[in-house]
């Protein structure tokens, strides 16, 4: 038996898992969001465009997991040539029936595998230090199949030494198994829900995963954690409730399609009457993933088209006051941010501006850029790199909040169950907002009015009912900064900013270091 070397084997390896990833993420990417992206745009399970910056950042720590999975592949193909595996080349030694049998065996034990040490990346510990870098893929793509911490990465390919020692497998087998692996990674990635309406239905193939069952998992964290099939989230009741009503809603969807003239008149004199509008004007652009306003952007009309600079930036108390641009390129490099020319070159063509361009600050990148009216208030963003795109939404500016006050009595929502959690009373005196809770929802063995344990002093055992658990905010732009919010559960602290999404929905953000929680809070009128 010929002896494999390390020097010799590991770049083969590193080749082939590049390209067993590359080659299967970019082919099912370029189907279902380049090439027929329009057949499928209505199957879109979170109806949010990829954003090419979180692409890129899925890509390079699927380049990461590739050289951890290739490491372990040639220690495997070492012990191998050495007699050490129970790998086998003969298909004459165990039959073809133990052949497709194995590979049955080695997706079930998988999805076990895959659960249980999923299960254990979500404690609290191990969460924010390693499986962070999956979870901050909240709106997965395709290239987010092995984007790993590599931490985590070694974790992952567990798996194989525990296969390949301890069952008798042939080699073609182990190929296949990858393959099956690597493709349904990709498509619990992918985003968009391809399979059949009555998939759900159908007992023969309804314990299989879907690509909107993962997707639950990015968007919500604490729920579906299997990989193959639903068995143990259903024992171990961690399906998300609602998995059946979120799958139903999506592939039941319409397409996009005309509906007769009357429909195609009510459109078209719409258009017409906003793309009429001037998309000059004081402009306010928000955070893609969090909602949280980014910047104003002032858009002037001029004879060579039309331009825009940065007027206001909402920074954070440790991002500065008045931050340069260090990686901008050319002229714009060092220069200040705010005043900065941040879009130029548009051309009107119809209801669109198309063939301009639009600077991020924060990447220094330039990205050619067209822009629409979707509303008379709205506008829609688009830059393009490549084939890749991102599109942002943008409102004209008005006083939201003057009209819509944060105070009042709000009810908070338990973050793994949406349930009720309490209801918390917010007031304002002398420009200082604070927040009491005046009820909380209880089960039967939580008992009538508990008091905080280990809340530290001077609140240390007193009720939580009637206790100030939010204090010291103050107004800022349009939202309400550096206040401090008190976790009762667990008697810690937090840094704390406020702002209002719209007139019945109040967003809270705690911080912790560089790390931080966003909480949806919702306005009663009476309880």
């Amino acid at each position: 038996m010929q002896t494999l070397s390390f020097t010799e084997f590991f770049p083969k390896a590193l080749l082939v898992d590049f390209l067993r990833y590359a080659l299967t993420t970019g082919i099912i990417y370029l189907i279902f969001w380049v090439l027929f992206f329009k057949k499928w745009q209505h199957r879109v399970i979170q109806k949010k465009p990829l954003q090419l910056a979180k692409m890129y950042t899925e890509f390079a720590f699927s380049l990461s997991t590739v050289f951890v999975f290739a490491l372990i592949g040639t220690g495997i193909a070492l012990a191998k040539s050495a007699g050490h595996t129970l790998i086998y080349d003969d298909f004459g030694e165990r039959g073809w029936v133990w052949f497709f049998a194995s590979i049955g065996l080695m997706i079930v034990l998988h999805d076990a595998y895959f659960y249980w040490t999923h299960r254990l990346m979500h404690h609290p510990l191990v969460f924010r230090h390693v499986h962070l870098v999956h979870h901050r893929s909240t709106n997965p793509s395709p290239w987010a199949a092995y984007a790993f911490h590599p931490l985590e990465a070694v974790v992952e390919a567990g798996i194989f030494p525990l296969l390949v020692f301890t069952i008798p497998l042939h080699g073609l087998a182990l190929f296949v198994f990858l393959v099956y692996m690597i493709v349904r990674n990709v498509l619990g990635h992918l985003g968009i829900e391809f399979l059949p309406k009555n998939f759900l239905s159908n007992p023969l193939i309804s314990w299989h995963t879907s690509t909107t069952h993962h997707d639950l998992h990015h968007k919500d964290f604490n729920h579906n954690y299997g990989l193959y099939f639903t068995w143990w989230d259903k024992w171990c009741k961690t399906e998300h409730p609602n998995y059946t009503e979120t799958f139903e809603e999506v592939t039941t969807r319409e397409k996009a399609q005309g509906n007769g003239i009357k429909t195609l008149l009510m459109l078209l004199l719409a258009s017409q009457a906003v793309s009429a509008q001037s998309v000059a004007g004081l402009w306010q652009t928000y955070h893609d993933k969090s909602g949280q306003p980014l910047s104003m952007i002032r858009i002037q009309e001029k004879e060579s088209g039309i331009e825009g600079r940065i007027e206001k930036i909402f920074l954070q108390a440790w991002e500065g006051e008045d931050p340069i641009c260090e990686k901008c390129p050319g002229d714009f490099q060092g220069k200040k941010v705010i005043g900065m020319q941040f879009l130029w070159g548009f051309k009107k063509a119809g209801s669109t501006w198309n063939d301009g361009r639009i600077l991020d600050p924060v990447s220094g990148e330039i990205y050619q850029s067209k822009l629409w009216l979707e509303k008379p208030k709205v506008l829609k963003v688009k830059g393009f790199w490549g084939p890749f795109y991102r599109t942002q939404t943008w409102q004209l500016e008005q006083d939201n909040q003057d009209n819509n006050p944060v105070t009042g009595t709000w009810k908070t929502i338990d973050d793994k169950s949406d349930k009720a959690k309490s209801l918390v009373k917010i007031s304002e005196q002398n420009g200082v907002l604070s927040g009491q809770i005046i009820k909380i929802y209880l089960q039967a063995w939580e008992g009538e009015d508990p008091i905080c344990i280990q809340c530290p002093a001077p609140k240390k055992d007193t009720k939580i009912v009637g206790m100030t658990i939010a204090w010291g905010f103050t107004k800022k732009e349009k939202q309400w900064e550096n206040g401090k919010i008190l976790d009762p559960g667990n008697g810690k602290t937090y840094l704390c900013s406020i702002w209002l999404e719209n007139e019945n929905t109040l967003k809270i953000r705690g911080y912790w270091g560089p790390f931080f929680r966003t909480q949806t809070w919702k306005r009663i009128k009476s309880e």
